[in-house]
């Protein structure tokens, strides 16, 4: 195995192309997207109300919440109901 100095990887890491956009932006809205289902989740937890908007149409219910349901999401989401 090659053992390289931190200046050999700062010229290697140099060398990559620039990550794609939408990756980059991926990552930065990540936080924020983990953060909204948490706080939907535990709403939805203590509200059968909400439950019920959940089950129903999850895709309409997570939009009106400002989370874009992308099939990762609707995944996630519906495996964490199941725990409700």
């Amino acid at each position: 195995m090659t053992t390289y100095d931190h200046e050999q990887l700062a010229k290697l890491l140099a060398a990559l192309p620039p990550a794609p956009m939408g990756l980059v932006a991926a990552a930065q809205e990540l936080p924020r997207v983990r953060q909204s289902l948490d706080d939907l989740l535990v709403r939805a937890r203590e509200d059968a109300e909400l439950r019920r908007l959940l089950v129903a149409d999850l895709e309409s219910a997570l939009a009106e919440s400002g989370i874009r349901p992308t099939p990762r999401i609707l995944d996630e989401v519906r495996t964490r109901m199941r725990r409700l």
